[in-house]
């Protein structure tokens, strides 16, 4: 139940900050950057708060670089790599250490 509440009361926040945001946006623009929008709307049968979030979201994007996945997944090949490295080189070692004191 609380961790209802809790996502509720953070959907909620979300939101309101995205409406806060727009608003902030809409009160920047020009009269003309206004008539542009609400033409874009009418003819994508949107509202202009939707217009102008789905350009915002494109024109991010555009600007955010192509993510390296095999870059990535390589990186993680290597460091799994050298820790089944280092593990295996530490139970050597103990096995080695427990052999010569006649632990085993």
């Amino acid at each position: 139940m609380a961790g209802e509440l809790r996502n509720e009361a953070q959907a909620q926040i979300e939101a309101r900050l995205k409406e806060e945001a727009l608003a902030r946006i809409f009160r920047g623009l020009s009269p003309e950057a206004m008539r542009t929008l609400r033409a874009v709307a009418e003819m994508r049968n949107r509202s202009p708060q939707d217009v102008l979030r789905d350009e915002l979201e494109g024109y991010i994007l555009d600007k955010l670089p192509i993510v390296d996945v095999e870059g990535i997944i390589a990186s993680m090949g290597r460091s799994f790599y050298q820790l089944g490295f280092a593990l295996g080189t530490a139970k050597r070692f103990i096995h080695n250490w427990n052999r010569s004191t006649g632990g085993e």
